[in-house]
């Protein structure tokens, strides 16, 4: 058997110590940080990259080296990847990150260590090289050729779709706005027309309006302020249709000044005094007039109407106001009969 001489010792202690240090949780790793390239050797504006590995204690912190735009003179950074985490064991991490890098210029080009800070220790890793070649140029016996002209594009109609759109939706708003405005300053509805319903004769309007108050019977309820109302507003707006007169915003007085110079109409200015200045003291005295007195003020209206009423020249006007009023005339009749000045 052969000895194991002291020499022998010494290097097996050796290697189980280096073996017990570096050795964690079954893995090896032989140094903490690294530094790696894809490709050594690219062509002039061509990209490679740069990976950097880091393995730490989770409960260590490592601060990874600042990068600028440049590494070196000459070596441009593109983009830093986000730092992507692996975890090795319920001890260890790797972080790991990428550089986008690329040189403009040929050359050959040393890359220092990139240094990482770890407490108080600084981490280097590996230095890497990297060589920028352009295309060779063979100019003996070559053909120069001048500058191609700008080329024209092909059209491809979905670059003008979205334009085309927004033209047409402009037009469409601006075709509706004038059509809205033409159709409002011309008083007509906005959509589609409305057919044409003949307007009957503003005294035949006024008769039937002051029939259907007569029907309601509201100074027999009380509501004598109500009633005067809605006649006095009857008279007012006929008054307006009939004789162009702005009733409606007239006080009673002038009303009257107005009727009284229509010479042809003064066998009718009293009864229209009686109605308007009757009214005027039940809307604003707040007078409560006797019975006889509404059932005159009615009379009145209706005699105003029927005596000041436009003649018409057309014959079949004349008919078919003739058959507007038919249902008023017992009305009128029977009011012209119970007239206190025909009362004997």
């Amino acid at each position: 058997m052969k000895k194991i001489t002291c020499k022998t010792w010494l290097t097996w202690w050796f290697c189980l110590t280096a073996i017990v240090v570096t050795c964690r949780g079954g893995e090896v790793y032989a140094q903490q940080v690294k530094a790696s390239m894809d490709s050594a050797a690219i062509l002039v504006g061509h990209q490679t990259q740069i990976k950097l590995e880091v393995v730490q204690d989770k409960d260590q912190t490592v601060i990874p080296p600042a990068l600028k735009d440049t590494l070196v003179k000459g070596i441009e950074v593109l983009k830093i990847s986000t730092p992507d985490t692996i975890v090795l064991n319920e001890s260890k991490l790797q972080i790991n990150s990428q550089l986008l890098v690329t040189s403009f210029d040929s050359g050959f080009y040393y890359i220092p260590p990139f240094k990482f800070i770890q407490g108080e220790d600084t981490l280097k890793t590996n230095s890497l090289s990297l060589k920028v070649v352009t295309l060779d140029i063979d100019t003996t016996g070559a053909k120069f050729f001048d500058i191609k002209p700008v080329m024209n594009a092909p059209f491809v109609w979905k670059d003008y779709l979205m334009p085309v759109l927004w033209v047409l939706l402009a037009l469409l708003i601006i075709a509706a706005g004038i059509y809205i405005y033409y159709r409002y300053k011309n008083r007509k509805p906005l959509l589609g027309s409305q057919p044409v319903v003949p307007l009957l004769p503003a005294h035949v309007r006024a008769l039937q309006a002051l029939e259907k108050i007569k029907g309601e019977k509201l100074w027999q309820n009380n509501r004598e302020k109500e009633y005067y109302t809605q006649v006095t507003d009857i008279l007012r707006q006929y008054i307006f249709e009939r004789f162009n007169i702005n009733a409606l915003e007239m006080t009673s007085s002038e009303i009257l000044d107005k009727i009284k110079v229509l010479h042809e109409y003064n066998s009718v200015y009293d009864n229209l005094k009686q109605i308007l200045i009757t009214a005027d003291f039940v809307k604003f005295a707040k007078w409560k007039p006797l019975p006889e007195d509404n059932e005159v003020s009615m009379v009145n209206a209706m005699l105003f109407v029927s005596q000041t009423k436009e003649e018409e020249l057309d014959n079949s006007s004349e008919n078919q106001e003739v058959s507007d009023v038919e249902n008023n005339g017992e009305s009128i009749k029977k009011a012209e009969n119970e007239h206190p000045a025909n009362k004997k």
